[in-house]
């Protein structure tokens, strides 16, 4: 992956306030934890969890943990939201409402950005993996370790 800088970052997560995200400490053995994102300012990303909202610092030169989008595919669009989608009143609008639904959108951040026209999953910024996926594969994994 190409390095992402956290300004650019907090963009792409600003489009995805109020989906869950997969937050996976590397401090902490790789602990993995589920949540909401809540917020974005200028070096941080708020995140609910068991209704409690923290802040997760963000960082150019070191990373404390790993965070990922729990999205869906554009491939799981259903003929209904599609409909929905081409009902709205202005075109420009689709984008966004695909977003508000956790649908993966190409990234735009400013002309001529090397991100631009990728899915959030392809710059590893979210995962396709449901939260019960994700706590079976984890806890399949935590087995393997300590066996």
């Amino acid at each position: 992956m190409k390095h992402i800088s956290v300004a650019d970052q907090l963009i792409i997560f600003s489009r995805y306030i109020g989906q869950q995200v997969m937050i996976i400490s590397l401090l902490n053995n790789n602990e993995v934890s589920l949540g909401i994102l809540n917020g974005v300012k200028h070096n941080a990303i708020a995140v609910s969890t068991d209704n409690i909202i923290r802040w997760i610092p963000l960082y150019d030169n070191f990373r404390l943990c790993e965070i990922k989008l729990l999205l869906k595919p554009l491939k799981k669009l259903t003929t209904e939201i599609v409909s929905a989608a081409n009902d709205l009143p202005v075109k420009a609008f689709i984008t966004p409402y695909y977003q508000q639904l956790g649908y993966d959108m190409p990234v735009f951040i400013e002309p001529g950005h090397p991100c631009n026209c990728k899915y959030v999953q392809e710059l590893e910024l979210a995962d396709y993996r449901t939260p019960a996926e994700i706590y079976r594969q984890n806890a399949l994994l935590h087995a393997f370790e300590s066996a």
